[in-house]
């Protein structure tokens, strides 16, 4: 029997609350059969001596019955009021943003611990239901990446039962969830595939009762499972991902010899040129299914950085061992080093990664992610980047599935100007390559607001990307209204191609427009684009929408922001309707249409004169040294003048 939470409702207060639906005369969630804990007390519900068989809901959540090991105690746990408040990351999993909530578990560890606990409202010192974000994301029937994210910052999770007696597991098995999420959760914590609830039920039970469209392939590997535990031949044993990594003598990250021998010797062991690039297996590479994962790739999960420094100095075959799993779309495959990226580890531990297996900074996922792919996107350390690149410079040119590079991802998550330098450093072509939607990394980092240094980085490098429209119709200019960058990097956008201010995106909006909706770009901005283009004040969208119109009606509240953009939008117009630019229905008046072009070849003309002085100055730069080898020849020939000559020539015609 299944039952679902459903979307949460809001209360009398205005608080978020859960509701529930169930077939059956109570839910897991309002049973009122078994007495409720008091707040931030143990469990109260211990059964007499003759209890059998042993369940998970019959001892304190410290208890180990018949070798079965069902957690530490709630006591002195972090514990919030649904009704008062949740976490954010339970709010982030309630209402299934996934990627917000594996960030928000990095970021706000302590609420992975944290359980949420709703009481009942005729009676506050009893409690409704009771469980940790872990419980939650297998009720919501979240991906396996995020439970993956839970289990490493909070091992103990997986052990921990919830007010009505059940594991995480148990959730996971009776609400049909995947083969991967169920092994994950019994890996972590291997004997409660033994652990019953309330009801009796095993983990398997509940599987084999459920109407899950992939319960034979889950029964076979829970069997296969169970019946590795009973003959020992588990990788490890335990209770946890404590309990499967080996005793290895303690290291100190940071303060290690194995590191810091790693980290100077870096350079000698990693020469570019020895690198074997793409996913040609090499004799020391060997793959084995997520069940069977290594010890090393278990303390990467757990972010045990001590423990891996150790592990992949005593194993380094372990660097260099795929792990394989089921997708939806097909066999999930990486390295210890992608999942390390993921993660953000200590840059020493990258570097003892990659001294391990060189060859894994040129290894690929199932997607076409490098190592360094995932660094970009998970928004590793700059030294982190620093050191897969000095590895491997040519990674910075590698596309993914989605045809986008490095640079991409770093753009897209907001990366320093310093990584995004770095990466172009090593593919300086990467500033005007397109994914597969038609965005160049300038797009991307104009759609999040990019600070003023990258995207001048990027104009800079790569100036023609100011050009480009994205499969959208979108230049980088409709993106950065869109997102709120600020008026310099506006200018700067503009500065390098003013047309863009009249360019019109499917939707025939401008890039004032998009300012205008958005909420949040400044009323400088929004006048900064009227100035380059004076007639899209009246211009309107595929909708009717004027400027105005969207300024009325905008996405975010923008505060005292939006009456500002509208009190700059007025009198820019009573301004131009003054000067007779306004549109005039009898055709009189000056053809704005005409003036408006006229301005528009001034700029283009003042462009072309600033690429005239740069050209101008490499011309000087190469004229100077074509004449120091002249000096140098001293023969009299006269080869060495004519090539002086030519490619001054060339250079003039190409300019």
């Amino acid at each position: 029997m299944f039952h679902k939470l459903k979307k949460p409702n809001k209360g009398k207060d205005g608080q978020v609350a859960i509701a529930v639906s169930h077939p059956g005369p109570k839910s897991q969630f309002q049973s009122n059969s078994f007495p409720s804990p008091v707040l931030y007390e143990g469990r109260n519900d211990l059964p007499s001596a003759a209890s059998d068989p042993p369940l998970a809901s019959s001892y304190g959540n410290n208890a180990l019955v018949n070798g079965v090991n069902v957690g530490p105690s709630y006591q002195d746990q972090p514990e919030t009021d649904y009704d008062i408040g949740p976490t954010q990351l339970y709010t982030y999993i309630e209402n299934k943003q996934w990627d917000s909530a594996i960030e928000r578990s990095r970021t706000n560890p302590v609420e992975v611990r944290t359980w949420i606990s709703r009481r009942e409202p005729d009676d506050p010192n009893r409690i409704r239901w009771r469980l940790l974000p872990l419980h939650a994301t297998c009720v919501f029937r979240a991906p396996l990446s995020l439970i993956e994210a839970l289990i490493a910052v909070y091992p103990d999770a997986p052990g921990l039962i919830d007010d009505q007696g059940m594991l995480p597991i148990h959730l996971a098995c009776r609400n049909g969830a995947s083969r991967g999420v169920v092994m994950t959760l019994l890996n972590a914590n291997p004997s409660s595939i033994n652990v019953r609830d309330k009801k009796g039920r095993s983990p398997l039970n509940l599987v084999e009762n459920s109407n899950s469209q992939n319960k034979d392939t889950v029964i076979e590997a829970m069997q296969a499972f169970k019946l590795s535990l009973e003959n020992n031949t588990l990788p490890a044993m335990g209770t946890g991902l404590r309990a499967v990594s080996p005793a290895v003598p303690a290291v100190r990250v940071g303060s290690s010899s194995l590191l810091a021998s790693a980290a100077d010797g870096i350079s000698s062991l990693l020469s570019p040129n020895s690198i074997n690039r793409g996913n040609a297996v090499s004799s020391c590479e060997r793959e084995v299914d997520y069940e069977n994962r290594t010890i090393l790739f278990r303390l990467v999960l757990k972010k045990d950085w001590d423990g891996v420094a150790s592990r992949v100095n005593l194993f380094p075959d372990e660097a260099s061992t795929w792990i394989v799993t089921k997708g939806f779309n097909g066999n999930l495959r990486f390295l210890p080093i992608h999942k390390a990226c993921v993660l953000d580890p200590p840059p020493a531990i990258i570097m003892a990664l990659i001294a391990a297996f060189p060859e894994g900074v040129a290894r690929a996922d199932q997607d076409g992610w490098l190592p360094l792919h995932c660094a970009c996107f998970y928004s590793a350390q700059d030294a982190t980047i620093a050191a897969i690149l000095q590895a491997d410079p040519k990674a910075a040119q590698r596309k993914d599935d989605d045809g986008r590079l490095p640079l991409h991802y770093a753009c897209l998550k907001g990366a320093s100007e310093n990584v995004v330098s770095k990466l172009l450093g090593a593919h300086v072509k990467g500033a005007l390559v397109k994914d597969n939607d038609g965005r160049m990394p300038l797009h991307h980092a104009c759609s999040k607001a990019a600070s003023d240094g990258v995207i001048g980085e990027l104009v800079r490098l790569g100036p023609k990307a100011a050009q480009s429209k994205d499969s959208n119709g979108r230049l980088p200019l409709h993106l950065a209204c869109k997102k709120g960058v600020s008026k310099n990097a506006l200018t700067i956008l503009l500065q390098i191609y003013a047309r863009g201010a009249a360019a019109k995106d499917d939707q025939e909006k401008l890039p004032v427009h998009h300012a205008c909706q958005s909420g949040v770009c400044t009323p400088a901005a929004v006048l900064a684009l009227l100035d380059a283009h004076p007639e899209s004040i009246h211009a309107r969208t595929a909708f009717g929408l004027t400027p105005h119109d969207e300024a009325r009606q905008p996405k975010s509240d923008g505060g005292l922001n939006v009456s500002v953009i509208i009190e700059v939008l007025d009198r820019f117009k009573a301004e131009q309707d003054r000067l007779g630019m306004g549109r005039d229905p009898n055709g009189g008046g000056l053809d704005s249409a005409r003036v408006r072009e006229l301005e528009n070849r001034v700029v283009e003309l003042t462009n072309q004169a600033d690429m005239m002085r740069d050209s101008l100055g490499h011309i000087a730069n190469m004229a100077a040294e074509l004449k120091a080898d002249l000096i140098l020849d001293g023969s009299g020939n006269s080869t060495a003048l004519a090539k002086f000559c030519n490619n001054l020539m060339r250079l003039s015609r190409e300019r």
